[in-house]
């Protein structure tokens, strides 16, 4: 989907109050800039694609087409009765993109929203709202508790550079997207940028030698190579 074709179709949106109610039994009002028409009873048309341009490698959103978005309540509290969006996310943007009822996308004001909860069969994936070096974007959430260990994406676009010069030719025929990602710990909203290697990945609890022994134990029993998914399950067992 093009630029142009994206921007032409966000509309002045109208601001609604979600009412939702949180896992605590507490009446809830999420304030939500949607894009479906001004009315949830949503009407779909034809969904745009999301797949990349011919002669392009890679995506910038986070699925080849549309998801399920869900959002969560103020207090960042999954809401017993959320409104269920056709969505994406542009990783590249960091921007949500709704499926309205005419079959457009648009990009919804999501500043007052704590957590985005995305879904496609059997996959889920959680953004919260982070601050990360004084800009607040969303970014991945791998581990939650205690301590959580997010993610933040960074997209970057690689036109093609074929270069022919008879004998000798350099570079690719086709346009790319590549994705590259930055893992942070985080304590009382504040994040540290960590390395996913273990020696390192310990240092950074080594201000808190309980959690730092827990994760040090958990990862003594790990048998696969120190990954996102070893970082991951060394937090839960810290936050156990």
């Amino acid at each position: 989907m093009t630029k142009h074709i994206l921007f032409s179709a966000i509309f002045v949106l109208a601001c609604l109050s979600l009412p939702a109610q949180d896992s605590l039994g507490l009446s809830r009002t999420v304030s939500f800039r949607n894009a479906v028409d001004n009315n949830l009873g949503v009407r779909f048309g034809t969904a745009l694609s999301f797949h990349p341009k011919d002669n392009t490698v890679g995506t910038p959103y986070l699925y080849a087409d549309w998801g399920r978005l869900r959002i969560d309540s103020m207090d960042n509290k999954p809401v017993a009765r959320s409104v269920v969006y056709d969505a994406n996310l542009d990783l590249e943007k960091n921007m949500v993109i709704v499926k309205g009822g005419d079959g457009r996308a648009y990009a919804p004001e999501v500043n007052n929203v704590q957590a985005l909860h995305f879904s496609k069969g059997e996959e889920q994936h959680a953004f919260v709202a982070l601050q990360i070096d004084g800009m607040q974007k969303f970014v991945e959430q791998l581990a939650a508790g205690r301590y959580r260990l997010v993610k933040d994406a960074k997209v970057v676009f690689h036109p093609a550079d074929f270069v022919d010069k008879g004998m000798v030719q350099s570079g690719k025929n086709y346009d790319e997207y590549k994705k590259s990602y930055t893992y942070y710990l985080v304590k009382d909203q504040a994040p540290m940028k960590v390395v996913l290697r273990k020696k390192q990945f310990l240092e950074a609890l080594q201000q808190d030698p309980a959690a730092q022994a827990a994760a040090r134990k958990f990862l003594s029993e790990y048998k696969g190579a120190f990954d996102e998914t070893a970082a991951r399950l060394a937090i839960e067992a810290v936050n156990k």
